[in-house]
């Protein structure tokens, strides 16, 4: 009876063990994509704000080749 329970609690604890690795393993992985995503946001933001107006290219009317 001993040797079922020593069983049964080894089981259980390899089974929560794991459990709470791969739930830990998930966790990170979001919590690492959300802190790129909000350094990419800064990224952007900082460069739209920073950015030089850039005049719109002139029109080039065809020339007589046609093209």
């Amino acid at each position: 009876m001993r040797r079922d329970v020593r069983i049964v609690l080894l089981t259980a604890g390899v089974l929560v063990g794991f459990g709470s690795g791969f739930h830990s393993l998930r966790m990170r992985h979001w919590e690492r994509r959300l802190a790129w995503e909000r350094h990419m946001a800064g990224l952007c933001v900082d460069a739209a704000r920073g950015a030089q107006a850039r005049q719109p290219p002139a029109f080039l009317p065809p020339d007589e080749a046609g093209r």
